[in-house]
């Protein structure tokens, strides 16, 4: 099991480091993909709980808002988001048994749950889009500066809580959803992201307080997403989200914390 995790995680750190790397469609077309496939996780994850969410509905606007934002058609993507509401609104009002309320309301959080985060991702990776924000510093390559600082935050965030968790977790937090989880890990786990964002600010050039603040709000909320889907997949009496990356289950498994980080470091940056 190990060596799948470990395998899985190298071929994803490396198909990161491209996408990342010649970002535009290619990184927009990753993101779209995933988007796609955590709506398809959420649907199943959902159908547990005997509601079935029009699946049809979410790829197809989830398509839309991805491809608006691949081209910079920010206020169309806004627009389209506003649009599928109403979409699914209206066939509530008009349905008779198939669209209830319990149906509208764990497929409008599920969409923007995942269009949200992801999209978060997509946006902070495109360098335009640092010309509108008050950040106190300028780099040729913005985007992909502060994604990776996003990254190795949430990765920070992750194993450092891991290791302060092993080493000296006596307090659980939520024993019910995530027994492992424990008051010091969480400590640790604050303590290194915002010491690897310094020192990834430092290194890279970025003003250290605003690498500081990044590692500050990522510490923060990047647990909260872990610990929300596991509450999730509880909720739905299920192990893993789905079996797509081996050994680490499926895309909301992998990317929890970066669905709740992305949104809150672009509000920040905003």
């Amino acid at each position: 099991m190990l060596k799948t995790r470990v395998i899985t995680a190298l071929i994803g750190f490396i198909l990161a480091i491209i996408a990342i790397t010649v970002g535009g469609y290619v990184f927009s077309g990753l993101i779209m993909l995933l988007t796609l496939l955590g709506w398809r996780e959420f649907v199943s994850m959902i159908r547990k709980l005997n509601i079935t969410i029009p699946a049809t509905w979410g790829y197809v606007f989830t398509a839309i808002i991805m491809l608006t934002l691949m081209f910079h058609q920010y206020k169309w993507a806004l627009i389209s988001a506003v649009g599928s509401v109403m979409l699914l609104s209206i066939i509530y009002i008009f349905s008779q048994k198939r669209i209830t309320l319990d149906v509208l309301t764990y497929a409008v959080f599920g969409f923007f749950y995942l269009n949200g985060g992801f999209a978060a991702l997509l946006i902070l990776r495109e360098n335009s889009v640092y010309d509108f924000f008050t950040v106190p510093f300028s780099a040729p390559h913005m985007g992909e500066l502060m994604l990776w600082l996003l990254l190795f935050c949430t990765w920070a965030s992750d194993t450092f809580a891991y290791f302060a968790g092993r080493k000296w977790g006596q307090h659980r937090i939520v024993p019910k959803i995530s027994p492992n989880k424990t008051l010091e890990g969480f400590i640790g786990g604050f303590i290194g992201c915002i010491l690897t964002a310094v020192v990834y600010a430092w290194i890279t050039g970025i003003p250290v307080g605003l690498g500081a603040m990044v590692g500050f709000l990522t510490g923060i909320v990047a647990p909260l997403g872990d610990l929300f889907e596991s509450k999730l997949k509880r909720h739905c009496s299920i192990k893993d989200s789905g079996v797509l990356l081996p050994g680490h289950g499926g895309v909301l498994d992998r990317f929890d914390s970066l669905l709740f980080a992305a949104p809150m470091v672009l509000a920040y940056l905003l």
